[in-house]
């Protein structure tokens, strides 16, 4: 989701999507095999919540778990989830609208927008924010949970980063701040005059007919909930007895009213809409979609057989054994999400989940291998 400290969970991975909705004969010899695939790796890992695979010869809908705890409703393809940190690229795309229209520029100072921040802030500029070398932290903390409880609006979360400034030089390196995002979408109120909700319905939703996404989490459909064994700080201490390890409760966190920095409402099929719409240049100009989605800073080195990561504007980008992706995740308690396009072979992946990290994002890895290889799909439609 978005967080910091120990909730933090940053890998990135996330989508434009082109997916065709079209049947026929490749859906017919393919879809069958992978979701043989889904179902085994999901089982493995426990996994609880919904998998969404479009190709070029159709889609892949795979849901298992619940809802909630024990007796709860089973998950279905249509249920809702905390999307976490992926909300992000929302934010992103509302930035990209604006200076398609000419109303921001990347290189303008947040001060200009915003009003109140430290004068070390102020300076730091919207392409900076965008690509998290901002020098910025992380609002989404401990100590700040009973704020973010009793916040709804973008402006009730603005007096816990007002006093920030930059840890490093603005530009120079990558950091991950949610911080930064909150102020995009402060930024992107004051321009638009709208709340940043109401931005969002108008020009990203409805042209995406993306109808079950918002922020807010008690609008329906009412979302899955969040289930952790995470500590939980806002429940207060556990309570006498004994322990009993890896037991689930309702992640409070998970509840939160979302943000510019991440933590909406979505189904998978919407988050297919959403990748459709803009990976076919529906919601930005196409110069503006390819800015999204190409590598402005290095975001981790490699290291230890592992390729380097980079980052975009609100999106991850990188290559999977020769495969190009761009992207975005989440994870905080409860909150588990993955969703990767591979523009160059037109798959869009999305995985929502309502549990704890890594589960999601290990069932998205296993799939990684069999994606781009019939002969492994097979194996899974035989049990091999």
């Amino acid at each position: 989701m978005f967080g910091s400290g120990r909730w933090k969970v940053f890998g990135l991975t996330l989508a434009l999507a082109a997916a065709s909705a079209r049947g026929g004969p490749m859906a017919a010899t393919t879809a069958a095999p992978l979701r043989a695939c889904i179902a085994a790796e999901a089982g493995k890992l426990d996994f609880s919540g919904v998998v969404l695979v479009a190709e070029p010869g159709g889609a892949t809908t795979y849901a298992r778990g619940l809802t909630a705890g024990p007796g709860s409703a089973p998950i279905a393809a249509a249920t809702r989830f905390n999307i976490g940190s992926a909300g992000k690229m929302f934010t992103a795309v509302a930035i990209a609208q604006l200076i398609d229209r000419g109303r921001v520029g990347l290189d303008d100072p947040i001060g200009r927008y915003v009003p109140r921040l430290t004068a070390e802030t102020s300076v730091v500029t919207v392409r900076q924010l965008l690509n998290h070398s901002s020098g910025l932290g992380n609002y989404f903390a401990p100590e700040n949970l009973p704020a973010l409880v009793k916040a709804k609006t973008l402006k009730d979360l603005l007096p816990l980063v007002a006093s920030e400034k930059p840890a490093f030089a603005p530009g120079s390196r990558f950091a991950y701040s949610d911080s930064g995002f909150l102020l995009l979408g402060l930024l992107i109120e004051q321009v638009s005059g709208q709340s940043y909700g109401d931005y969002l319905r108008g020009q990203i939703f409805r042209p995406a007919r993306m109808t079950a996404t918002g922020l807010d989490p008690s609008a329906p459909p009412v979302p899955a909930q969040g289930m952790t064994a995470m500590p939980a700080p806002l429940q207060g201490p556990s309570p006498p007895g004994p322990s009993q390890p890896g037991a689930l409760r309702p992640a409070s966190e998970a509840r939160l009213h979302g943000s510019s920095a991440g933590g909406g409402f979505s189904t998978a099929g919407d988050m297919g809409r959403f990748f459709a719409a803009l990976s076919q240049a529906q919601l930005t100009s196409a110069a503006s979609l390819q800015m999204l989605v190409s590598a402005q800073i290095v975001a981790a080195p490699a290291r230890g057989g592992q390729p380097e990561r980079d980052y975009g504007f609100g999106f991850g980008v990188g290559h999977v054994d020769g495969h190009r992706w761009f992207g975005h995740n989440g994870g905080s308690p409860g909150v588990n999400v993955e969703t990767a396009m591979f523009p160059e072979d037109q798959v869009t992946v999305v995985v929502l989940g309502n549990r704890d990290p890594p589960t999601a994002t290990r069932l998205f890895r296993r799939l990684q291998s069999v994606l781009f290889d019939p002969a492994a799909r097979q194996a899974c439609a035989i049990g091999s």
